[in-house]
């Protein structure tokens, strides 16, 4: 048999009233926190568990660029290390090679000094007064000789920059020359070279032998 359509909806107001009335009179577990604060404690310890971390990552990453910025400099102050050793061992070289090179030519130097003696004794054999006849024959030949020696000689020593000190006619200079012998002249001036006893030499900047001079005084020293 059919209810009525009022009979139905009148129970099914009755039992959801009932129902409100049970859930308004159940009471919370004193033990158990509220829905609503335990969310708000929970998202508080995640933001400050979060803010310690990001604390510990900016210590971490600071610590990390001070390591980085002082590995840099190691490897700078090594690299600029590397850089100056390098350049003085160069130079070191230059020293060594330059120090070998200079013995050498100082060598070769006594041998154009004997070239030297040989000239000036085949020149005065040939220029010597004789009452009676001539020269030696040859003696020419043997002048152009030396001459020619001292002449390819000389060449060579300015491929390596060297050159011979002027000093004959000049005034004394004691960073290129040796005075080993005083005279007085009265036409020459006081301090002035008169004679080149043996030549000096200069490479470069640098003075690879003193010559020996005679130099004119005029004046009475002391």
């Amino acid at each position: 048999m059919r209810e009525p359509d009022g009979d139905w909806k009148q129970r099914a107001l009755d039992d959801f009233r009932q129902w409100l009335d049970a859930a308004g009179e159940e009471t919370a577990d004193p033990g158990e926190p509220a829905a609503a604060d335990c969310d708000l404690r929970d998202l508080f310890a995640e933001f400050a568990a979060l803010r310690q971390e990001i604390r510990l990552q900016n210590r971490e990453q600071a610590r990390a660029g001070r390591e980085l910025a002082a590995a840099a400099e190691r490897y700078d102050a090594a690299a600029r290390r590397e850089e100056r050793g390098a350049e003085t061992l160069a130079a070191l070289e230059r020293r060594v090679s330059r120090t070998a090179e200079d013995r050498c030519l100082l060598e070769t130097l006594e041998v154009r000094d004997a070239l030297v003696r040989g000239r000036d004794a085949a020149v005065r054999l040939r220029d010597r007064p004789r009452l009676f006849g001539r020269p030696p024959r040859g003696a020419a030949g043997v002048v152009e000789g030396y001459e020619l020696a001292l002449g390819r000689f000389d060449r060579m020593l300015s491929r390596f920059d060297v050159q011979p000190v002027q000093t004959v006619g000049r005034p004394f200079d004691g960073r290129v020359m040796h005075a080993v012998e005083a005279r007085r002249v009265d036409r020459i001036g006081d301090g002035v070279v008169i004679e080149e006893l043996r030549s000096g030499f200069v490479r470069r900047d640098d003075v690879l032998r003193l010559a020996d001079v005679a130099v004119n005084r005029r004046r009475e020293e002391g």
